[in-house]
Protein backbone atom coordinates (compact mmCIF):
# COMPACT_ATOMS: atom_id res chain seq x y z
CA UNK A 1 0.00 0.00 0.00
CA UNK A 2 2.85 2.21 0.61
CA UNK A 3 4.01 1.89 -2.84
CA UNK A 4 0.56 2.62 -3.97
CA UNK A 5 0.60 5.75 -2.24
CA UNK A 6 3.73 6.82 -3.13
CA UNK A 7 2.46 6.55 -6.77
CA UNK A 8 -0.48 8.53 -6.19
CA UNK A 9 1.65 11.15 -4.84
CA UNK A 10 4.34 11.64 -7.47
CA UNK A 11 1.86 11.12 -10.79
CA UNK A 12 -2.12 11.39 -10.00
CA UNK A 13 -2.28 14.37 -6.68
CA UNK A 14 -0.82 17.07 -9.28
CA UNK A 15 -4.50 16.46 -11.57
CA UNK A 16 -6.45 16.60 -8.08
CA UNK A 17 -8.15 18.79 -9.85
CA UNK A 18 -9.43 16.87 -13.03
CA UNK A 19 -10.25 13.93 -10.61
CA UNK A 20 -12.15 16.52 -8.43
CA UNK A 21 -13.88 17.80 -11.37
CA UNK A 22 -14.88 14.22 -12.40
CA UNK A 23 -16.02 12.95 -8.89
CA UNK A 24 -18.65 16.17 -8.81
CA UNK A 25 -19.68 14.62 -12.03
CA UNK A 26 -20.06 11.22 -10.15
CA UNK A 27 -22.42 12.74 -8.01
CA UNK A 28 -24.73 13.99 -10.21
CA UNK A 29 -24.86 10.92 -12.49
CA UNK A 30 -25.74 8.72 -9.30
CA UNK A 31 -27.96 10.98 -7.85
CA UNK A 32 -29.75 10.94 -10.90
CA UNK A 33 -29.57 7.71 -11.63
CA UNK A 34 -31.06 6.76 -7.86
CA UNK A 35 -33.74 9.60 -7.96
CA UNK A 36 -35.31 8.45 -11.76
CA UNK A 37 -37.04 5.57 -10.12
CA UNK A 38 -38.59 7.59 -7.08
CA UNK A 39 -40.20 9.75 -10.01
CA UNK A 40 -40.89 5.97 -12.18
CA UNK A 41 -42.67 5.05 -8.04
CA UNK A 42 -44.28 8.47 -8.31
CA UNK A 43 -45.99 7.53 -11.96
CA UNK A 44 -46.90 4.21 -11.17
CA UNK A 45 -48.58 5.24 -7.79
CA UNK A 46 -50.49 8.12 -9.70
CA UNK A 47 -52.02 4.84 -11.95
CA UNK A 48 -54.14 4.00 -9.40
CA UNK A 49 -55.83 7.53 -9.57
CA UNK A 50 -56.76 7.12 -12.96
CA UNK A 51 -58.10 10.09 -14.74
CA UNK A 52 -57.34 12.04 -12.10
CA UNK A 53 -53.57 10.56 -12.51
CA UNK A 54 -52.56 11.98 -15.66
CA UNK A 55 -51.07 15.20 -14.56
CA UNK A 56 -48.75 13.54 -12.10
CA UNK A 57 -48.05 10.58 -14.89
CA UNK A 58 -46.78 13.15 -17.80
CA UNK A 59 -44.64 15.48 -14.93
CA UNK A 60 -43.16 11.69 -13.74
CA UNK A 61 -42.15 10.65 -17.42
CA UNK A 62 -40.93 14.57 -18.28
CA UNK A 63 -39.10 14.20 -15.27
CA UNK A 64 -37.64 10.74 -16.16
CA UNK A 65 -36.89 11.81 -19.90
CA UNK A 66 -34.73 15.02 -18.67
CA UNK A 67 -33.27 13.60 -15.86
CA UNK A 68 -31.99 10.36 -18.18
CA UNK A 69 -30.51 13.31 -20.92
CA UNK A 70 -28.84 14.58 -18.23
CA UNK A 71 -27.53 11.76 -16.85
CA UNK A 72 -25.51 10.76 -20.76
CA UNK A 73 -23.95 14.06 -20.36
CA UNK A 74 -22.60 14.00 -16.87
CA UNK A 75 -21.61 10.67 -17.27
CA UNK A 76 -19.61 11.39 -20.26
CA UNK A 77 -18.16 14.18 -18.60
CA UNK A 78 -17.07 12.14 -15.71
CA UNK A 79 -15.31 9.52 -17.89
CA UNK A 80 -13.25 12.48 -19.91
CA UNK A 81 -12.01 13.92 -16.25
CA UNK A 82 -10.72 10.74 -14.87
CA UNK A 83 -9.60 8.97 -17.99
CA UNK A 84 -7.78 11.93 -19.54
CA UNK A 85 -5.70 11.97 -16.08
CA UNK A 86 -4.62 8.07 -17.02
CA UNK A 87 -3.32 8.85 -20.33
CA UNK A 88 -1.15 12.06 -18.68
CA UNK A 89 -0.17 10.06 -15.91
CA UNK A 90 0.80 7.05 -18.46
CA UNK A 91 2.95 9.49 -20.07
CA UNK A 92 4.94 10.79 -17.12
CA UNK A 93 4.95 7.15 -16.22
CA UNK A 94 7.06 5.92 -19.73
CA UNK A 95 9.02 9.31 -19.69
CA UNK A 96 10.39 7.89 -16.28
CA UNK A 97 11.23 4.76 -16.78
CA UNK A 98 12.94 5.60 -20.25
CA UNK A 99 15.00 8.37 -18.50
CA UNK A 100 15.44 5.64 -15.49
CA UNK A 101 16.83 3.09 -18.30
CA UNK A 102 19.04 5.63 -19.68
CA UNK A 103 20.67 6.58 -16.59
CA UNK A 104 21.51 3.32 -15.25
CA UNK A 105 24.60 1.59 -15.91
CA UNK A 106 25.38 -1.50 -18.18
CA UNK A 107 25.51 -3.55 -14.91
CA UNK A 108 22.22 -2.69 -13.79
CA UNK A 109 20.57 -3.44 -17.08
CA UNK A 110 22.14 -6.84 -18.07
CA UNK A 111 19.93 -7.96 -15.60
CA UNK A 112 16.82 -7.54 -17.66
CA UNK A 113 16.51 -8.75 -21.02
CA UNK A 114 15.33 -6.25 -23.93
CA UNK A 115 12.27 -8.36 -24.22
CA UNK A 116 11.34 -7.80 -20.56
CA UNK A 117 11.98 -4.11 -20.94
CA UNK A 118 9.67 -3.98 -23.13
CA UNK A 119 7.02 -6.10 -21.27
CA UNK A 120 7.24 -3.42 -18.76
CA UNK A 121 7.38 0.10 -20.97
CA UNK A 122 4.11 -1.87 -22.36
CA UNK A 123 1.66 -3.92 -20.62
CA UNK A 124 2.72 -2.78 -16.97
CA UNK A 125 2.37 0.78 -17.84
CA UNK A 126 -0.98 0.44 -19.61
CA UNK A 127 -2.03 -1.13 -16.07
CA UNK A 128 -0.86 2.33 -14.18
CA UNK A 129 -3.14 3.87 -16.65
CA UNK A 130 -5.81 1.57 -16.19
CA UNK A 131 -4.93 2.45 -12.40
CA UNK A 132 -4.79 6.37 -12.95
CA UNK A 133 -8.47 6.30 -14.85
CA UNK A 134 -10.70 3.54 -15.09
CA UNK A 135 -9.89 2.25 -11.38
CA UNK A 136 -10.21 5.21 -9.96
CA UNK A 137 -13.71 6.13 -11.23
CA UNK A 138 -14.86 2.77 -10.96
CA UNK A 139 -13.76 3.07 -7.18
CA UNK A 140 -15.37 6.82 -6.89
CA UNK A 141 -18.66 5.55 -8.39
CA UNK A 142 -19.06 2.20 -6.62
CA UNK A 143 -18.92 4.40 -3.34
CA UNK A 144 -20.94 7.18 -4.79
CA UNK A 145 -23.60 4.93 -5.78
CA UNK A 146 -23.90 2.39 -2.75
CA UNK A 147 -23.81 5.75 -0.45
CA UNK A 148 -26.93 7.64 -2.57
CA UNK A 149 -28.62 3.99 -2.95
CA UNK A 150 -28.58 3.14 0.23
CA UNK A 151 -29.70 6.64 1.06
CA UNK A 152 -32.73 6.75 -0.97
CA UNK A 153 -33.81 2.60 -0.02
CA UNK A 154 -33.15 3.87 4.17
CA UNK A 155 -35.86 6.46 3.16
CA UNK A 156 -38.40 3.92 2.14
CA UNK A 157 -38.08 1.35 4.09
CA UNK A 158 -34.69 0.84 6.88
CA UNK A 159 -36.40 -3.39 6.92
CA UNK A 160 -36.23 -4.01 3.11
CA UNK A 161 -32.87 -2.27 3.41
CA UNK A 162 -31.20 -4.29 5.88
CA UNK A 163 -32.52 -7.60 3.90
CA UNK A 164 -31.62 -6.84 -0.24
CA UNK A 165 -28.25 -4.98 1.53
CA UNK A 166 -27.26 -8.74 2.89
CA UNK A 167 -26.61 -11.12 0.10
CA UNK A 168 -25.17 -8.06 -1.64
CA UNK A 169 -22.58 -7.61 1.28
CA UNK A 170 -21.83 -11.08 1.28
CA UNK A 171 -21.17 -12.16 -2.07
CA UNK A 172 -19.52 -8.86 -2.26
CA UNK A 173 -17.09 -10.57 0.26
CA UNK A 174 -16.69 -13.44 -1.49
CA UNK A 175 -15.85 -12.02 -4.60
CA UNK A 176 -12.44 -9.95 -2.58
CA UNK A 177 -11.52 -13.71 -1.52
CA UNK A 178 -11.07 -14.30 -4.69
CA UNK A 179 -9.68 -11.33 -6.12
CA UNK A 180 -6.78 -11.72 -3.09
CA UNK A 181 -6.08 -14.80 -4.65
CA UNK A 182 -5.26 -13.17 -8.45
CA UNK A 183 -2.13 -11.17 -6.87
CA UNK A 184 0.38 -13.95 -6.93
CA UNK A 185 -1.70 -15.01 -11.03
CA UNK A 186 -1.11 -11.81 -11.92
CA UNK A 187 2.66 -11.31 -11.63
CA UNK A 188 3.42 -15.14 -13.28
CA UNK A 189 1.16 -14.08 -16.29
CA UNK A 190 3.16 -10.45 -16.43
CA UNK A 191 6.24 -12.64 -16.26
CA UNK A 192 5.51 -15.02 -18.86
CA UNK A 193 3.98 -12.22 -20.95
CA UNK A 194 7.66 -10.22 -20.67
CA UNK A 195 9.35 -13.75 -21.53
CA UNK A 196 7.14 -14.46 -24.71
CA UNK A 197 8.26 -10.72 -25.64
CA UNK A 198 11.74 -11.40 -25.32
CA UNK A 199 11.61 -14.51 -26.87
CA UNK A 200 9.94 -13.09 -30.38
CA UNK A 201 12.33 -9.68 -29.76
CA UNK A 202 14.97 -12.20 -30.07
CA UNK A 203 13.87 -14.32 -32.67
CA UNK A 204 12.94 -11.10 -35.13
CA UNK A 205 16.64 -9.90 -34.47
CA UNK A 206 18.36 -13.22 -35.57
CA UNK A 207 16.05 -14.58 -38.36
CA UNK A 208 18.70 -14.60 -40.80
CA UNK A 209 20.86 -16.81 -38.67
CA UNK A 210 17.58 -19.09 -37.78
CA UNK A 211 16.54 -19.51 -41.00
CA UNK A 212 20.62 -19.98 -42.38
CA UNK A 213 20.83 -22.91 -40.01
CA UNK A 214 17.34 -24.35 -40.51
CA UNK A 215 16.43 -23.78 -36.87
CA UNK A 216 12.58 -22.47 -37.55
CA UNK A 217 10.87 -25.81 -36.00
CA UNK A 218 13.57 -25.23 -32.50
CA UNK A 219 12.53 -21.94 -32.38
CA UNK A 220 8.72 -22.25 -32.77
CA UNK A 221 8.79 -24.83 -30.15
CA UNK A 222 10.69 -22.55 -27.81
CA UNK A 223 7.79 -20.06 -28.67
CA UNK A 224 5.10 -22.49 -28.04
CA UNK A 225 6.39 -23.86 -24.65
CA UNK A 226 6.35 -19.99 -23.41
CA UNK A 227 2.99 -18.99 -24.94
CA UNK A 228 1.72 -22.55 -23.39
CA UNK A 229 2.88 -21.32 -19.92
CA UNK A 230 1.78 -17.70 -20.81
CA UNK A 231 -1.90 -19.21 -21.87
CA UNK A 232 -2.11 -21.76 -18.39
CA UNK A 233 -1.30 -18.13 -16.10
CA UNK A 234 -3.91 -16.61 -17.96
CA UNK A 235 -6.35 -19.09 -17.77
CA UNK A 236 -5.66 -19.68 -13.96
CA UNK A 237 -6.67 -16.33 -13.82
CA UNK A 238 -9.98 -16.89 -15.55
CA UNK A 239 -10.71 -19.51 -13.49
CA UNK A 240 -10.46 -16.91 -10.57
CA UNK A 241 -12.27 -14.64 -12.64
CA UNK A 242 -15.54 -16.99 -13.48
CA UNK A 243 -16.12 -17.55 -9.52
CA UNK A 244 -16.03 -13.91 -9.20
CA UNK A 245 -18.83 -12.45 -11.33
CA UNK A 246 -21.64 -15.66 -10.73
CA UNK A 247 -21.86 -14.70 -7.07
CA UNK A 248 -23.06 -11.40 -6.98
CA UNK A 249 -25.46 -12.24 -10.11
CA UNK A 250 -26.90 -15.09 -7.46
CA UNK A 251 -27.14 -12.72 -4.86
CA UNK A 252 -28.75 -10.01 -7.20
CA UNK A 253 -31.12 -12.99 -7.90
CA UNK A 254 -31.93 -13.76 -4.84
CA UNK A 255 -32.79 -10.23 -4.03
CA UNK A 256 -35.32 -10.43 -6.51
CA UNK A 257 -36.86 -13.41 -4.44
CA UNK A 258 -36.19 -10.87 -1.11
CA UNK A 259 -38.03 -8.12 -2.35
CA UNK A 260 -40.67 -10.01 -3.21
CA UNK A 261 -40.80 -12.45 -0.27
CA UNK A 262 -40.39 -9.64 1.73
CA UNK A 263 -41.35 -6.62 0.58
CA UNK A 264 -44.93 -7.95 -1.08
CA UNK A 265 -46.68 -8.44 2.19
CA UNK A 266 -44.97 -4.77 2.95
CA UNK A 267 -47.28 -3.54 0.76
CA UNK A 268 -50.37 -5.32 1.10
CA UNK A 269 -49.82 -4.47 4.49
CA UNK A 270 -49.56 -0.61 3.34
CA UNK A 271 -45.89 -0.21 4.61
CA UNK A 272 -44.57 -0.13 1.02
CA UNK A 273 -46.48 2.03 -2.35
CA UNK A 274 -46.76 0.11 -5.40
CA UNK A 275 -44.87 2.33 -6.74
CA UNK A 276 -42.22 2.67 -3.89
CA UNK A 277 -41.87 -1.56 -4.35
CA UNK A 278 -41.23 -0.81 -8.13
CA UNK A 279 -38.65 1.50 -7.30
CA UNK A 280 -36.66 -0.68 -4.66
CA UNK A 281 -36.45 -3.07 -7.11
CA UNK A 282 -34.59 -0.42 -9.73
CA UNK A 283 -32.50 0.26 -7.21
CA UNK A 284 -31.23 -3.10 -6.03
CA UNK A 285 -30.44 -3.38 -10.13
CA UNK A 286 -28.56 -0.41 -10.33
CA UNK A 287 -26.77 -1.13 -7.01
CA UNK A 288 -25.68 -4.76 -8.50
CA UNK A 289 -24.13 -3.05 -11.40
CA UNK A 290 -21.06 -0.96 -9.48
CA UNK A 291 -20.95 -4.02 -7.08
CA UNK A 292 -20.13 -6.58 -10.02
CA UNK A 293 -17.78 -3.68 -11.58
CA UNK A 294 -15.92 -3.26 -8.23
CA UNK A 295 -15.00 -7.24 -8.58
CA UNK A 296 -13.22 -6.18 -11.60
CA UNK A 297 -11.88 -3.05 -10.18
CA UNK A 298 -10.22 -4.81 -7.38
CA UNK A 299 -9.18 -7.24 -10.10
CA UNK A 300 -7.52 -4.32 -11.91
CA UNK A 301 -6.24 -2.97 -8.77
CA UNK A 302 -4.69 -5.99 -7.82
CA UNK A 303 -2.56 -6.13 -11.45
CA UNK A 304 -1.71 -2.40 -11.56
CA UNK A 305 -0.08 -3.24 -7.83
CA UNK A 306 1.88 -6.26 -9.60
CA UNK A 307 2.77 -3.84 -12.31
CA UNK A 308 4.00 -0.83 -10.20
CA UNK A 309 6.02 -3.44 -8.25
CA UNK A 310 7.87 -3.94 -11.69
CA UNK A 311 8.25 -1.54 -13.05
CA UNK A 312 9.37 0.16 -9.29
CA UNK A 313 12.49 -2.36 -10.08
CA UNK A 314 13.44 -0.33 -13.33
CA UNK A 315 13.02 2.95 -11.59
CA UNK A 316 13.75 3.43 -8.05
CA UNK A 317 17.15 2.16 -7.55
CA UNK A 318 20.12 4.68 -8.35
CA UNK A 319 22.33 4.72 -10.51
CA UNK A 320 25.72 3.38 -9.60
CA UNK A 321 27.62 6.87 -9.46
CA UNK A 322 30.32 7.07 -6.95
CA UNK A 323 31.31 10.52 -8.90
CA UNK A 324 28.37 11.99 -6.93
CA UNK A 325 27.82 14.79 -4.90
CA UNK A 326 31.00 16.32 -6.21
CA UNK A 327 32.25 14.68 -9.10
CA UNK A 328 35.68 15.83 -10.49
CA UNK A 329 35.83 17.65 -14.04
CA UNK A 330 36.85 15.83 -16.92
CA UNK A 331 39.99 16.91 -18.57
CA UNK A 332 39.62 19.46 -21.32
CA UNK A 333 42.53 17.96 -23.85
CA UNK A 334 43.35 14.34 -24.38
CA UNK A 335 44.49 13.35 -21.25
CA UNK A 336 47.39 10.43 -19.51
CA UNK A 337 45.83 6.82 -18.33
CA UNK A 338 47.53 4.98 -15.92
CA UNK A 339 45.92 1.50 -14.94
CA UNK A 340 47.15 0.66 -12.11
CA UNK A 341 46.70 -3.04 -10.60
CA UNK A 342 43.58 -3.28 -12.29
CA UNK A 343 41.38 -6.59 -10.75
CA UNK A 344 37.98 -6.81 -11.90
CA UNK A 345 35.10 -9.10 -11.71
CA UNK A 346 31.36 -8.45 -13.38
CA UNK A 347 28.50 -7.92 -10.63
CA UNK A 348 26.55 -11.21 -11.30
CA UNK A 349 29.54 -13.00 -10.72
CA UNK A 350 31.53 -11.61 -8.02
CA UNK A 351 33.78 -14.28 -7.20
CA UNK A 352 35.16 -15.18 -10.83
CA UNK A 353 37.68 -12.56 -11.49
CA UNK A 354 38.24 -11.24 -15.15
CA UNK A 355 41.41 -9.18 -14.57
CA UNK A 356 44.13 -10.20 -12.66
CA UNK A 357 46.29 -6.86 -11.69
CA UNK A 358 47.06 -5.52 -14.98
CA UNK A 359 49.07 -2.48 -15.38
CA UNK A 360 50.19 -0.45 -17.92
CA UNK A 361 50.11 3.41 -18.65
CA UNK A 362 49.24 5.29 -21.80
CA UNK A 363 50.77 8.97 -22.66
CA UNK A 364 49.04 11.73 -23.34
CA UNK A 365 47.67 11.84 -26.91
CA UNK A 366 49.50 8.28 -27.19
CA UNK A 367 48.07 4.49 -28.69
CA UNK A 368 47.68 1.78 -26.28
CA UNK A 369 47.26 -1.55 -28.16
CA UNK A 370 45.80 -4.26 -26.89
CA UNK A 371 46.46 -8.42 -28.22
CA UNK A 372 45.11 -11.34 -26.78
CA UNK A 373 43.53 -14.69 -27.50
CA UNK A 374 39.42 -14.80 -26.79
CA UNK A 375 38.40 -14.48 -23.40
CA UNK A 376 41.30 -12.88 -22.50
CA UNK A 377 39.60 -9.51 -21.13
CA UNK A 378 40.75 -7.20 -23.76
CA UNK A 379 37.07 -5.67 -24.13
CA UNK A 380 36.80 -6.07 -20.07
CA UNK A 381 39.58 -3.54 -19.79
CA UNK A 382 37.68 -1.23 -22.11
CA UNK A 383 34.70 -1.50 -20.73
CA UNK A 384 36.27 -0.49 -16.97
CA UNK A 385 38.64 2.24 -18.76
CA UNK A 386 35.35 4.03 -20.35
CA UNK A 387 33.66 3.13 -17.55
CA UNK A 388 30.68 1.53 -18.27
CA UNK A 389 31.40 -0.72 -15.37
CA UNK A 390 33.40 0.85 -12.39
CA UNK A 391 36.72 -0.63 -11.57
CA UNK A 392 37.48 -0.87 -8.37
CA UNK A 393 38.84 2.35 -6.47
CA UNK A 394 42.26 3.46 -7.78
CA UNK A 395 42.75 1.52 -10.26
CA UNK A 396 42.10 3.46 -13.38
CA UNK A 397 43.43 7.41 -13.06
CA UNK A 398 42.86 9.76 -16.08
CA UNK A 399 45.98 12.42 -15.32
CA UNK A 400 46.29 11.70 -11.87
CA UNK A 401 42.73 11.25 -10.75
CA UNK A 402 40.70 8.48 -9.99
CA UNK A 403 38.28 8.16 -13.34
CA UNK A 404 35.52 6.96 -10.75
CA UNK A 405 35.81 10.20 -9.45
CA UNK A 406 35.27 11.97 -12.80
CA UNK A 407 31.73 13.60 -13.91
CA UNK A 408 30.44 10.45 -15.31
CA UNK A 409 27.86 12.17 -17.59
CA UNK A 410 31.18 14.34 -18.94
CA UNK A 411 33.37 11.53 -18.84
CA UNK A 412 31.09 9.65 -21.01
CA UNK A 413 31.13 12.99 -23.96
CA UNK A 414 35.15 13.18 -23.81
CA UNK A 415 35.04 9.07 -24.96
CA UNK A 416 33.98 8.19 -28.30
CA UNK A 417 33.94 4.65 -27.39
CA UNK A 418 33.37 2.07 -31.08
CA UNK A 419 32.51 -1.72 -29.11
CA UNK A 420 33.38 -4.53 -31.10
CA UNK A 421 29.39 -5.10 -32.32
CA UNK A 422 27.95 -1.79 -32.44
CA UNK A 423 24.25 -1.70 -33.14
CA UNK A 424 22.65 0.12 -35.80
CA UNK A 425 19.38 1.55 -36.44
CA UNK A 426 16.68 0.78 -39.48
CA UNK A 427 17.25 4.35 -40.66
CA UNK A 428 19.74 5.68 -43.11
CA UNK A 429 23.91 5.64 -43.19
CA UNK A 430 23.57 9.23 -42.22
CA UNK A 431 21.33 9.25 -39.36
CA UNK A 432 23.37 5.85 -37.80
CA UNK A 433 26.50 8.10 -38.26
CA UNK A 434 25.52 11.18 -36.71
CA UNK A 435 22.77 10.23 -34.41
CA UNK A 436 20.77 13.60 -35.00
CA UNK A 437 24.13 15.47 -34.70
CA UNK A 438 26.48 17.46 -36.97
CA UNK A 439 25.61 18.18 -40.59
CA UNK A 440 26.50 16.56 -43.76
CA UNK A 441 29.85 18.31 -44.39
CA UNK A 442 30.84 16.76 -41.15
CA UNK A 443 29.60 13.03 -42.29
CA UNK A 444 31.21 13.13 -45.72
CA UNK A 445 34.69 14.05 -43.48
CA UNK A 446 33.87 11.07 -41.21
CA UNK A 447 32.80 8.84 -44.19
CA UNK A 448 36.64 9.25 -45.29
CA UNK A 449 38.24 8.87 -42.21
CA UNK A 450 36.25 5.66 -41.80
CA UNK A 451 37.29 4.42 -45.51
CA UNK A 452 33.03 4.45 -46.18
CA UNK A 453 32.95 6.51 -49.04
CA UNK A 454 33.25 4.76 -51.91
CA UNK A 455 30.96 2.73 -50.45
CA UNK A 456 28.10 5.15 -49.82
CA UNK A 457 28.84 6.36 -53.27
CA UNK A 458 27.76 3.06 -54.88
CA UNK A 459 24.98 3.03 -53.35
CA UNK A 460 21.73 4.09 -54.86
CA UNK A 461 20.09 6.32 -52.33
CA UNK A 462 23.59 7.51 -51.18
CA UNK A 463 24.04 8.68 -47.54
CA UNK A 464 20.32 8.39 -47.61
CA UNK A 465 20.43 4.56 -48.04
CA UNK A 466 18.54 2.20 -45.61
CA UNK A 467 20.25 0.14 -43.07
CA UNK A 468 17.96 -2.60 -42.94
CA UNK A 469 17.56 -4.22 -39.24
CA UNK A 470 20.66 -3.87 -37.26
CA UNK A 471 22.63 -3.02 -40.64
CA UNK A 472 21.07 -6.33 -42.21
CA UNK A 473 21.72 -4.57 -45.82
CA UNK A 474 25.44 -3.60 -45.51
CA UNK A 475 28.26 -6.09 -45.11
CA UNK A 476 30.17 -7.23 -42.03
CA UNK A 477 33.13 -4.82 -42.92
CA UNK A 478 30.86 -1.89 -43.61
CA UNK A 479 28.76 -2.45 -40.40
CA UNK A 480 32.37 -2.05 -38.64
CA UNK A 481 32.94 1.46 -40.58
CA UNK A 482 30.19 2.74 -40.11
CA UNK A 483 30.24 2.11 -36.41
CA UNK A 484 33.32 3.95 -36.65
CA UNK A 485 32.11 7.03 -38.36
CA UNK A 486 30.12 7.90 -35.46
CA UNK A 487 32.36 7.33 -32.63
CA UNK A 488 34.66 9.86 -35.05
CA UNK A 489 31.44 12.31 -35.75
CA UNK A 490 31.16 13.34 -32.09
CA UNK A 491 34.12 15.43 -30.22
CA UNK A 492 36.37 13.34 -27.79
CA UNK A 493 39.29 13.27 -25.93
CA UNK A 494 40.08 9.82 -25.62
CA UNK A 495 39.08 6.94 -28.82
CA UNK A 496 38.58 3.88 -27.64
CA UNK A 497 37.98 1.17 -30.78
CA UNK A 498 37.30 -2.61 -29.83
CA UNK A 499 38.50 -4.81 -32.87
CA UNK A 500 36.98 -2.76 -35.07
CA UNK A 501 38.79 -3.61 -38.25
CA UNK A 502 38.22 -7.36 -37.95
CA UNK A 503 35.75 -7.29 -40.99
CA UNK A 504 37.46 -5.30 -43.42
CA UNK A 505 40.61 -6.41 -45.65
CA UNK A 506 44.39 -5.59 -45.41
CA UNK A 507 44.40 -2.56 -47.42
CA UNK A 508 41.62 -0.83 -46.02
CA UNK A 509 42.85 -1.86 -42.64
CA UNK A 510 46.03 0.36 -43.58
CA UNK A 511 43.96 3.01 -45.12
CA UNK A 512 42.25 3.26 -42.14
CA UNK A 513 45.15 2.99 -39.60
CA UNK A 514 47.02 5.78 -41.70
CA UNK A 515 43.38 8.03 -41.59
CA UNK A 516 43.32 7.25 -37.73
CA UNK A 517 46.98 8.43 -37.19
CA UNK A 518 45.56 11.92 -38.74
CA UNK A 519 42.93 11.83 -36.75
CA UNK A 520 44.00 14.51 -34.67
CA UNK A 521 45.67 13.17 -31.24
CA UNK A 522 42.93 11.76 -28.61
CA UNK A 523 44.39 9.13 -26.31
CA UNK A 524 43.35 5.98 -28.28
CA UNK A 525 43.16 2.67 -26.99
CA UNK A 526 43.05 -0.16 -29.94
CA UNK A 527 41.99 -3.55 -30.04
CA UNK A 528 43.05 -6.08 -32.47
CA UNK A 529 44.22 -9.31 -33.13
CA UNK A 530 45.93 -8.15 -36.40
CA UNK A 531 49.23 -7.21 -35.36
CA UNK A 532 49.63 -4.81 -38.55
CA UNK A 533 46.92 -2.38 -37.15
CA UNK A 534 48.90 -2.25 -33.71
CA UNK A 535 52.54 -1.53 -34.98
CA UNK A 536 52.42 2.05 -34.40
CA UNK A 537 51.07 2.33 -30.93
CA UNK A 538 52.95 4.11 -28.35
CA UNK A 539 52.76 0.80 -26.32
CA UNK A 540 50.89 -2.85 -26.62
CA UNK A 541 49.80 -4.73 -23.76
CA UNK A 542 49.57 -8.86 -24.00
CA UNK A 543 46.74 -10.15 -22.23
CA UNK A 544 46.39 -13.82 -21.66
CA UNK A 545 43.15 -15.39 -19.47
CA UNK A 546 43.07 -11.51 -17.43
CA UNK A 547 46.98 -11.58 -17.00
CA UNK A 548 49.06 -9.09 -18.42
CA UNK A 549 52.07 -11.01 -20.05
CA UNK A 550 53.96 -8.53 -22.09
CA UNK A 551 53.91 -4.53 -22.90
CA UNK A 552 56.32 -2.70 -24.94
CA UNK A 553 56.43 -1.10 -28.41
CA UNK A 554 56.22 -3.03 -31.56
CA UNK A 555 59.79 -3.24 -32.21
CA UNK A 556 60.47 -4.34 -28.63
CA UNK A 557 57.90 -6.89 -28.85
CA UNK A 558 58.50 -8.59 -32.07
CA UNK A 559 62.94 -8.85 -31.01
CA UNK A 560 62.24 -11.05 -27.88
CA UNK A 561 60.52 -14.26 -27.96
CA UNK A 562 56.82 -14.74 -26.95
CA UNK A 563 52.85 -14.74 -28.47
CA UNK A 564 53.49 -11.34 -29.94
CA UNK A 565 55.95 -12.35 -31.99
CA UNK A 566 55.17 -15.57 -33.13
CA UNK A 567 51.72 -14.27 -34.28
CA UNK A 568 53.55 -11.62 -36.12
CA UNK A 569 55.66 -13.73 -37.95
CA UNK A 570 52.46 -16.19 -38.65
CA UNK A 571 50.22 -13.11 -40.08
CA UNK A 572 53.15 -11.56 -42.42
CA UNK A 573 53.50 -15.12 -43.97
CA UNK A 574 50.07 -15.27 -44.34
CA UNK A 575 49.90 -11.83 -46.19
CA UNK A 576 52.77 -12.84 -48.16
CA UNK A 577 51.08 -15.52 -49.40
CA UNK A 578 48.26 -13.92 -50.28
CA UNK A 579 50.38 -11.58 -51.93
CA UNK A 580 51.34 -14.21 -53.98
Amino acid sequence: MDRLLRFARRYMFPYLPWYLGGTAMLVATNWLSVTIPLYVADGVDALALGAEGHPAIRSAALAVLLMGGAVIVVRTTSRVLFFTPGRLVEARVKEDLFRAVLRQQPAFLDRWPAGDLVSRASSDVTMLRLLSGFTALGIVNTVLAVALTATQMLRMSAELTAWVVLPLAVGFAISLAFVQRMFPVMKRIQESAADVSEHALMSYQSVATVRAFRAERTFSDQFAQRADAWLEAILARTRLSVGIGPVLGMAAGFNVFLLLFIGGPMTIEGQLTVGELVAFTTLVAYLTGPLRGMSFILSLFRQAQSSLERLEEITVPEPERPDLPDPAPVPTAPPALTIRDLRFAYPDEPDTEVLHGVSVTVPAGGTLGIFGPTGSGKTTLLRCLARLYNPPPGAVLVDGVDVRELDLDAWRQAVAYVPQRAFLFSESLKDNVLLGQGDAGRFWEVARLAALEPDIVALPDKEQSQVGEAGLMLSGGQRQRTALARGLARPHHVLVLDDVLSAVDHATEQQLIQSLRQHGSPTTLLVSNRLSALRHADVIAILDNGELVETGTHDELVARPGPYRDTWERQREGDEEGAA
